[in-house]
Protein backbone atom coordinates (compact mmCIF):
# COMPACT_ATOMS: atom_id res chain seq x y z
CA UNK A 1 0.00 0.00 0.00
CA UNK A 2 2.98 2.40 0.35
CA UNK A 3 4.44 1.82 -2.82
CA UNK A 4 1.23 2.37 -4.24
CA UNK A 5 0.83 5.72 -1.93
CA UNK A 6 3.93 6.68 -3.31
CA UNK A 7 3.30 6.24 -6.71
CA UNK A 8 -0.15 8.03 -6.42
CA UNK A 9 1.94 11.19 -4.63
CA UNK A 10 4.46 10.90 -7.60
CA UNK A 11 1.98 10.98 -10.28
CA UNK A 12 0.27 13.85 -8.83
CA UNK A 13 3.99 15.70 -8.50
CA UNK A 14 4.26 15.21 -12.46
CA UNK A 15 0.85 16.24 -13.35
CA UNK A 16 1.26 19.40 -11.60
CA UNK A 17 5.24 19.88 -12.10
CA UNK A 18 4.58 23.46 -13.89
CA UNK A 19 3.99 24.69 -10.13
CA UNK A 20 6.45 21.88 -8.47
CA UNK A 21 9.27 22.64 -10.56
CA UNK A 22 8.84 26.61 -10.50
CA UNK A 23 7.90 27.42 -6.91
CA UNK A 24 6.96 23.89 -5.01
CA UNK A 25 4.03 22.82 -3.93
CA UNK A 26 3.13 22.63 -0.39
CA UNK A 27 2.99 19.29 1.52
CA UNK A 28 0.10 20.30 3.29
CA UNK A 29 -2.15 20.51 -0.16
CA UNK A 30 -1.46 16.91 -0.74
CA UNK A 31 -3.72 14.85 1.39
CA UNK A 32 -6.86 16.95 0.44
CA UNK A 33 -5.64 16.79 -3.29
CA UNK A 34 -5.48 13.01 -3.05
CA UNK A 35 -7.81 12.05 -0.40
CA UNK A 36 -5.49 10.40 1.49
CA UNK A 37 -4.39 11.11 5.32
CA UNK A 38 -1.34 13.07 6.07
CA UNK A 39 0.01 10.45 7.63
CA UNK A 40 0.14 8.50 4.13
CA UNK A 41 1.07 11.84 2.48
CA UNK A 42 4.07 11.65 5.07
CA UNK A 43 5.63 8.10 4.33
CA UNK A 44 4.93 8.46 0.82
CA UNK A 45 7.04 11.66 0.99
CA UNK A 46 9.49 9.93 2.91
CA UNK A 47 9.85 7.29 0.58
CA UNK A 48 10.29 9.84 -2.37
CA UNK A 49 12.26 12.01 -0.08
CA UNK A 50 14.77 8.53 0.58
CA UNK A 51 14.86 7.92 -3.02
CA UNK A 52 16.04 12.05 -4.18
CA UNK A 53 12.79 12.63 -6.18
CA UNK A 54 11.62 15.36 -3.56
CA UNK A 55 13.35 17.54 -1.20
CA UNK A 56 11.41 18.82 1.46
CA UNK A 57 11.92 22.52 2.64
CA UNK A 58 11.11 23.96 6.00
CA UNK A 59 8.63 26.84 6.09
CA UNK A 60 9.27 28.60 9.40
CA UNK A 61 8.54 27.71 12.83
CA UNK A 62 5.27 26.28 12.64
CA UNK A 63 3.75 23.50 14.94
CA UNK A 64 3.03 21.13 13.36
CA UNK A 65 5.85 21.85 10.82
CA UNK A 66 4.97 22.79 7.24
CA UNK A 67 7.30 21.97 4.19
CA UNK A 68 7.36 22.56 0.86
CA UNK A 69 8.28 19.91 -1.85
CA UNK A 70 10.25 21.05 -4.51
CA UNK A 71 12.23 18.59 -6.83
CA UNK A 72 15.38 16.22 -6.12
CA UNK A 73 17.75 15.39 -8.11
CA UNK A 74 16.20 12.26 -9.27
CA UNK A 75 13.13 13.86 -10.05
CA UNK A 76 14.07 14.26 -13.70
CA UNK A 77 14.45 10.62 -14.67
CA UNK A 78 11.28 9.73 -12.38
CA UNK A 79 8.85 12.33 -14.12
CA UNK A 80 9.96 11.19 -17.32
CA UNK A 81 9.09 7.58 -16.50
CA UNK A 82 5.83 8.55 -14.85
CA UNK A 83 4.82 10.93 -18.06
CA UNK A 84 5.62 7.80 -20.13
CA UNK A 85 4.12 5.66 -18.65
CA UNK A 86 0.82 7.67 -18.03
CA UNK A 87 1.25 8.61 -22.16
CA UNK A 88 1.87 5.86 -23.41
CA UNK A 89 4.87 6.55 -25.13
Amino acid sequence: MAEQNTRQVAQWLAENRAEFEATGIGEDKLAPALGMTSDEITEAIDHLEAREEVVRFSQGLHTPPQFLLKPGRGWPDARDELLGASSGS
